[in-house]
């Protein structure tokens, strides 16, 4: 049996103990009492009857507020990904600096002889090198004796500046390097 109960604007109707509510366009065109029977297999095929006023769809705040955390998200994920970027080119330009010092040190390795002092260049139009050598005591303090040591003692700093963007970045490495005393320091 079909139960019709009015309540606002929409119409109610019972058919075999389950509820549904029928459009407000059904009810004004009169097309309503035309889907009665219902047809065969699940009555909710007609599209004038709805189960429930609840899954209507999503309101305007809703939508704004999915939208405004979804700008969000998408900013940070961005902004992550720039940073990525930046790290990747600052590595890049570190493992060239330190591959260029090594290629000093070996450089300063293949020499026979070494002079304090300062010495500086330039390995391309972005990085550029200084280099530092300084005679080491290796007794520690003079002694009113002389005493004749048949080595010297020598650290040496290569330093490779670059600029990237606003800053300038270094690197550096130290290192100590013996050298026999030439036959002319020997005699005076």
């Amino acid at each position: 049996m079909i139960q019709v109960f009015q309540r606002q604007q929409f119409s109610i109707k019972r058919y075999r103990s389950k509820t549904f509510s029928i459009s407000p366009l059904a009810l004004r065109e009169n097309q309503f009492f035309h889907t009665f029977p219902f047809p065969k297999g699940d009555i909710t095929n007609n599209h004038y009857l709805r189960i429930s006023s609840k899954s209507r769809g999503f309101t305007l705040i809703e939508v704004v507020v999915a939208l405004a955390i979804l700008g969000i998200a998408l900013t940070v994920i961005i902004e992550l990904f720039a940073g990525g970027l930046r790290l990747a080119r600052a590595s890049k330009e570190y493992t060239k600096a330190v591959n260029y010092v090594n290629t000093k040190m070996e450089e300063m390795d293949s020499q026979r002889t070494l002079e304090e002092g300062i010495t500086e260049g330039e390995f391309d139009e972005t990085f550029h090198w200084r280099m530092t050598t300084n005679k080491i005591n290796i007794l520690g303090v003079e002694r009113p004796w002389e005493v004749k040591v048949p080595i010297q003692l020598f650290k040496i700093r290569v330093d490779v500046l670059w600029k990237s963007g606003p800053k300038e970045r270094s690197t550096s490495t130290e290192t100590y390097r013996t050298m026999k005393v030439q036959d002319d320091e020997k005699k005076s």
